[in-house]
């Protein structure tokens, strides 16, 4: 048992800064945009470029193409007449043919160099070498090769026949010499022609190449720009049925899930972790996150090793959905699993927290035939684990339907048990223990319903939940400060009455108001009155907590803290509270003859109450050890069952009247009015 714990709260959490989806994804559209523009437009002027390039290649390279094929195929078959009529002479002369024959071949090749000669020279015109062929052409046909010569005439001597063959000879190569060199000249024009195509041809190339790559590129952006927009989707899929802190599915998807099943039965499970909200006003809303991500990973790794999917309701209720009744065995040992994994310290930077949590459960069909309803059932059973004091495990009965309109009843009957006056205090005396004299009373709500004393265990408990508490604890401190503004008066009795004020009544934002709206109206000497809290209220927001008892304190009243010992104190800040008096908590004098341990814990506590200037009462004395014990460890002043019950208005006044002559009264101590 520790007596405090101290929490240094110095937490900065800086986050990342992200661009704005809606911006980012804006810019994707520009971009893509952008691109599109610019692959559309360059195909566009691909298009217009390849058009115009073939228009060149056809108004330029085409004709002088076609035009230099046809001349040198002219050449060509110029040359070839021309050397069948030389094969001709050259048989002829050797009389391997006759002269008939002779002269059918002349005549064809003549014809043929004719028509092939009179193209070429229409075709390039009045040049030197077409002049030096026509020229040489023109002596082929001189005697004695003619066709109408007699070549080899009898008597025509050998040696003039072979010079003449010799001449004609030198004429056919000269003549095949300025072929060649029309040729040439035909060849270049058609390599220029055939270079201007190939440049045209090689620029449409590489814009296709450019344009290719752009198509590429803007391909693969496209690409990452629709698998980005598919994973964006995706996201946004699973926010819509997720919790966006834990990663659970949330309600709605719960709601739908329940909605969709078909098995015969199944079972859900609520939870809720027990004082989550005091980390949340202990530690602040980033750690409470933090450890709201710890405890869902844990859940959700527990339920799903039994079979069962979990979800986050709201703040810190889940659910979770296990296809199995709930009195099969492995849904007890998931339900107990779950429990136990809860149990386990979550650690938050330097802090060390246990927490647990409280289940209910409710199977489909036995429990409800509907959804809706089995949630309704699901959740009073959660509210009874919950109530009896977490970490347990409630399942569905149809007597928990019955007591959730019974709580409804009362929460009703109890709006109106002020109006109605069924409400009363009953007072419990105290003892100084160094004289054992009468130190005063605490005063205990009771409601008195139909003649029936309802225990407080059924209504504060309900009072807190719904709000209720406020009025009552107002009613309470209203009450105690006229019973001691009477006592004072008529039994000249300078009591100390000290008021237990509820977390939720101590929280209101007009508190302090209503405090001193009470003291003027009521006419009560503040110093009369004295004002319990627990410490882990002041722990909530403990600066604000300091500065609102300074304001009670600045009042004239007097300040103590209850049940010290079971919250989560920080000792630097008890010793800037304004505080009078510690209370120790009865489960700590209950235990005082178990050991030494126990002994100490409560030494220790009446020692640092001393030291910080306070006094110090212990609660729940219940008999003559219990109270010699803590007269040894200097307690100042004892309440419970060994020195009086708590006594109704009359009887505590007659208690208060016996005991006014006795030696052992003393009239200037406390009365404790508690909610």
């Amino acid at each position: 048992m520790k007596i405090g714990n101290q929490l240094n709260l110095s937490l900065c959490v800086v986050r990342p800064t992200r661009i704005d989806r809606k911006l980012r994804d804006k810019l994707y559209r520009v971009v893509i945009y952008g691109l599109l523009a610019v692959l559309i437009g360059s195909g566009i002027y691909l298009s217009y470029v390849m058009t115009r390039t073939a228009r060149n290649i056809r108004a330029g390279a085409v004709p002088q193409l076609e035009e230099n094929v046809t001349l040198l195929g002219h050449i060509s078959s110029f040359e070839s007449a021309l050397l069948r009529h030389q094969l001709a002479v050259n048989k002829y002369f050797s009389e391997s043919i006759d002269r008939d024959r002779f002269l059918e071949l002349q005549q064809g090749t003549q014809l043929e160099m004719d028509e092939h000669l009179k193209f070429v020279a229409g075709s390039l015109g009045t040049t030197d070498a077409v002049r030096a062929i026509r020229s040489a052409y023109g002596g082929l046909n001189d005697a004695p090769f003619s066709a109408d010569a007699r070549f080899m005439l009898p008597g025509m001597h050998r040696l003039g026949a072979q010079q003449a063959l010799f001449n004609l000879n030198l004429k056919i190569n000269y003549i095949r010499d300025r072929l060649d060199q029309v040729k040439q000249d035909a060849e270049t024009k058609l390599y220029r022609s055939e270079g201007i195509a190939n440049t045209s041809i090689y620029d449409i190339t590489l814009l296709i190449y450019v344009f290719s790559t752009g198509v590429f590129l803007t391909g693969l952006f496209m690409i990452y720009h629709v698998w980005a927009r598919f994973r964006l989707e995706d996201e946004l899929a699973f926010q819509a049925t997720h919790d966006p802190l834990t990663g659970l599915a949330h309600r709605r998807s719960f709601e739908a899930k329940l909605g969709k099943l078909t098995t015969s039965s199944y079972t859900i499970v609520l939870g809720r972790i027990d004082r989550f909200e005091r980390v949340i006003g202990g530690l602040g809303h980033a750690l409470g996150d933090r450890m709201m991500q710890q405890i869902a990973t844990r859940i959700k790794q527990v339920a799903e090793l039994h079979g069962g999917e979990a979800f986050r309701l709201d703040g810190a209720n889940i659910a979770i959905l296990y296809k199995l009744v709930k009195t099969n065995p492995a849904l007890l040992a998931a339900v107990s699993e779950m429990r136990d994994a809860m149990r386990q310290p979550f650690i938050l930077d330097r802090h060390e927290i246990f927490s647990s949590i409280s289940l209910g459960a409710a199977e489909y069909p036995a429990d409800a035939s509907d959804p809706v309803q089995l949630l309704k059932n699901a959740d009073a059973a959660l509210r009874t684990s919950h109530d009896a004091g977490g970490d347990g495990y409630e399942a569905y009965t149809g007597a928990l339907n019955t007591r959730t309109k019974e709580r409804l009843s009362l929460e009703a009957a109890l709006s109106h048990a002020i109006e109605r006056k069924e409400l009363e205090l009953h007072y419990q005396p105290q003892q100084c223990l160094k004289t054992g004299k009468l130190t005063g009373f605490e005063t205990l709500i009771r409601w008195r319903r139909e003649d029936k004393l309802i225990s407080p265990g059924d209504f504060i408990p309900l009072a807190e939940e719904s709000g209720l508490i406020v009025d009552l604890g107002d009613w309470v401190f209203a009450r105690a400060c006229r019973q001691a503004k009477k006592w004072c008066k008529e039994i000249k009795a300078d009591l100390l009455i000290a008021v237990n004020i509820s977390p939720r009544q101590f929280r209101h934002p007009h508190f302090l108001q209503k405090i001193t709206d009470t003291l003027r109206q009521t006419q009560v000497d503040p110093a009369n009155i004295e004002l319990e809290i627990t410490e882990g209220m002041v722990m909530e927001g403990a600066d604000r907590m300091i500065a609102l008892l300074t304001g009670l304190r600045q009042l004239g009243l007097k300040l103590a803290i209850d049940d010290f010992g079971t919250g989560y104190s920080s000792l630097s800040y008890l010793t800037r509270f304004p505080v009078n008096r510690l209370k120790i908590d009865q489960s700590f004098v209950s235990r005082l003859h178990h050991g030494f341990n126990d002994v100490s814990i409560v030494q220790a506590a009446i020692q640092l109450g001393h030291n910080l200037g306070m006094e110090v009462i212990a609660e729940g004395v219940e008999s003559e050890s219990q109270r010699q014990c803590l007269k040894r460890l200097s307690c100042d002043q004892i309440q419970g069952y060994y020195y009086g019950r708590p006594l109704t208005l009359a009887a505590a006044t007659e208690f208060l009247l016996a005991h006014r002559g006795d030696s052992r009264f003393n009239p200037v101590r406390s009365v404790t009015a508690s909610v």
